[in-house]
């Protein structure tokens, strides 16, 4: 096993060269760069939603944008998920919004793996090529959700172990300042991370303490000693997440059975989406993992006595107890064993790091991981470009809507349905808020962003006019299949409007269905046709009474009656 202590970053790291190792790790982050540019839009569910939030962030205070004021009020609490929002509204304010989402999440596809590098060189330098490990974890079911907050919460995750790691027999003064730094980067990423970081670093710090006190010093020493450095740099993120998390506990909690999770743990199914197929490869790297720990624990047990490198096994115990133990939704945060379910694996690879592995045995893990992780990219290409087919036509219908309204989109197929009625994406929503792909390229009220209805996001809708409220009952009434709304009634009961009434693929709804038959009486009743795209994916209406600037507006032949085109 590697010695397991700090690294003095002087010394230990050699002179670096360009080795077959290095150009590998190098060809792989170019390459997993390709995708996100390739095509027009990454197709993820959230996605959209950020880029219409850091719109409202950029122009909320501009002159002109006195309808943004009306609909929308800031939220000054210190978020867990503002990472994201400084970026693209502050740091990235020179770039379109479209173009500022594509730099950051290439900055996630850069940083995940280089943090993983980091830690494992603050085990030892030696160790380093194991981050090749890493790269079939980018794009997995969370970044295709578009929790992009989270998925940059992994790599602050990794930066601030390998920190600890890095200096944990010298922790002084300022190494903890700038800990406490990189933890405040997890929190304003993501609490689970947080929560996780705290967990892995008390566990290996405790697991220092005992083996202190099995060679004699006492326990109070030896708290005195590991303990004070990781719980002062932790303390303001979790007074912030106490904060946070308290006002929010009366939320529902909801549970996923015991079975399922151990199938997703062995399956490692949160790297699975958009394809199903995706699920070879998940269960590949799972066990990959697999044979490689039971390899590490055949040679751990060859030598007796406890070893400081067992404390990144107990932690990666830990993190598989939090997947078991925690709630699949809490506080009003969901997916929570999906998120958790990636920890296990992340310590695995840093505990890897402590053993030495002969030459042969780390080629072959690193084309192991290098194949997998090429594999998924090969079945997610031309996923991209067929959601990106779809998504095209969608954002079409904004040059049908006049900037400074307000829209209603209302989705009827989620997923997007293809020829032959199959659906475009597993485990995946891309057109539910895919209207935010028009309000980030157009100043718009997006009645159906869903951000703006929750209170974690930057900003909320003034609860007099928030539409999923006055509407429909919640947002699973608005989100529903079919939608349930009441949006002709809403400028009476709100004084508020509904200027657009966007429709995505209503024909993959039965045309009997009772909500779908009352949006469409509502339409007939106060609404005329004024775009219907070239397959008749994407429909749009224009409220009668709007006349100021639909003039201007270029417009699509429409039949007065509504018709059910096939897909296809």
């Amino acid at each position: 096993m590697i010695p397991f202590r700090a690294v003095d970053p002087s010394s230990a790291a050699p002179r670096p060269r360009l080795s077959p190792e290095i150009l590998l790790f190098a060809a792989l982050v170019v390459l997993h760069l390709v995708p996100l540019w390739a095509f027009p839009f990454f197709p993820s569910q959230d996605g959209p939603a950020h880029q219409e939030t850091a719109r409202i962030l950029r122009e909320y205070d501009e002159p002109g944008a006195a309808l943004l004021r009306q609909y929308y009020l800031p939220n000054q609490e210190a978020l867990p998920n503002w990472f994201v929002f400084f970026f693209l509204a502050r740091i990235f304010a020179f770039l379109s919004v479209p173009l500022a989402e594509k730099v950051l999440i290439s900055l996630y596809i850069v940083f995940l793996p280089v943090s993983v590098r980091y830690a494992l060189r603050s085990i030892d330098p030696r160790a380093a090529p194991l981050s090749i490990l890493s790269f079939p974890f980018l794009y997995n079911f969370l970044f295709h959700m578009g929790f992009y907050n989270f998925c940059f919460s992994l790599a602050a995750f990794f930066f601030a172990v390998g920190w600890w790691l890095r200096h944990q027999e010298r922790l002084g003064s300022w190494r903890v300042v700038v800990l406490g730094l990189l933890v405040l980067w997890v929190y304003f990423c993501h609490p689970v991370s947080l929560v996780l970081a705290f967990a892995v670093i008390l566990t290996l710090a405790g697991w220092r303490m005992l083996l202190d006190v099995r060679a004699g010093t006492s326990l109070l020493r030896s708290a005195r000693r590991w303990l004070p450095g990781p719980v002062i740099a932790f303390l303001p993120a979790l007074v912030l997440m106490a904060s946070f998390v308290g006002s929010r506990m009366e939320e529902n909690v909801a549970t996923m059975p015991l079975g399922v999770k151990l199938q997703h743990l062995v399956a490692l199914f949160s790297l699975v989406s958009v394809d199903r197929r995706l699920l070879v490869f998940s269960f590949a790297l799972s066990s990959l993992f697999g044979l490689m720990t039971a390899w590490c624990l055949a040679r751990r047990l060859r030598r007796r006595g406890l070893e400081p490198a067992d404390g990144l096994l107990l932690a990666a115990g830990v993190c598989a107890a939090a997947y078991l133990l925690a709630p699949s939704t809490l506080s009003g945060g969901g997916f929570l064993n999906q998120r958790i379910n990636l920890f296990p694996f992340f310590l695995l690879i840093l505990w890897f790091g402590t053993f030495e592995i002969s030459r042969r045995v780390r080629w072959g893990l690193r084309l192991a991981a290098a194949g997998i992780s090429l594999g998924m990219l090969g079945l997610l290409w031309p996923r991209y470009a067929e959601l990106n087919d779809y998504l095209a036509e969608y954002v079409s219908a904004g040059e049908h809507i006049a900037p400074d309204s307000t829209v209603l989109s209302l989705s009827y197929a989620h997923e997007g349905v293809g020829p032959g009625g199959r659906k475009l994406a597993f485990r995946l929503w891309p057109f539910v808020h895919a209207t935010g792909h028009i309000a980030a390229r157009k100043r718009i009220v997006d009645l159906s962003h869903y951000q703006a209805d929750e209170d974690y996001f930057p900003i909320y809708f003034d609860p007099a006019l928030n539409p999923f409220r006055t509407m429909g009952s919640n947002r699973l009434a608005m989100e529903g299949r079919p939608p349930l709304v009441d949006f002709l009634a809403y400028p009476e009961r709100t004084g508020g409007r509904v200027d657009y009434v966007l429709l995505w693929q209503v024909e993959a709804a039965r045309p009997d269905n009772p909500r779908v038959r009352a949006v469409l009486r509502q339409l007939a009743a106060g609404y005329e046709p004024v775009y219907t795209s070239p397959r008749g994916w994407v429909r749009v209406w224009r409220r009668r009474d709007l006349t100021r600037g639909a003039s201007a507006l270029p417009t699509a032949s429409c039949p007065a009656a509504f018709q059910w085109p096939s897909l296809g």
